[in-house]
């Protein structure tokens, strides 16, 4: 494996972890207020910007097949298999899709305001 294969499969590792970080904050006060002032502001002001950071590294890394590769990875994973099913499922289905990234800011921000909220008494 070449150090570009490996600094990709970071990379992409990196950005499910994000998500799933976003996601299960809520179980331990301290990452649901890390999640809630610092990770969920951060991503809501990089998705502002008109590119996304980490998927432009990776293209810079393999410019002609860099989402297939992303595919690939994501696909061996089983959760991330099973979350792109749904997804697809809900687009078919759903005015707007809850677990669209969108979706997963809007419910760590929710579950993790009522984390703290009702739990850090």
């Amino acid at each position: 494996m070449k150090n570009k294969d490996i600094l990709f499969f970071i990379l992409t590792i990196f950005h499910i972890l994000v998500w799933v970080f976003v996601l299960f904050a809520f179980l331990n006060i301290k990452t649901a207020k890390f999640n809630l002032y610092i990770l969920i502001p951060l991503i809501y002001i990089l998705h502002c910007f008109p590119f996304h950071f980490i998927n432009k590294m990776k293209e810079r890394l393999y410019k002609n097949d860099w989402e297939e590769r992303v595919k690939k990875i994501e696909n061996s994973i089983f959760f991330v298999k099973y979350y792109y099913k749904l997804l697809k499922l809900l687009d078919k289905n759903c005015f707007l899709n809850p677990i669209s990234p969108q979706g997963m800011l809007i419910f760590g921000l929710i579950s993790c305001s009522y984390r703290l909220y009702f739990f850090n008494k």
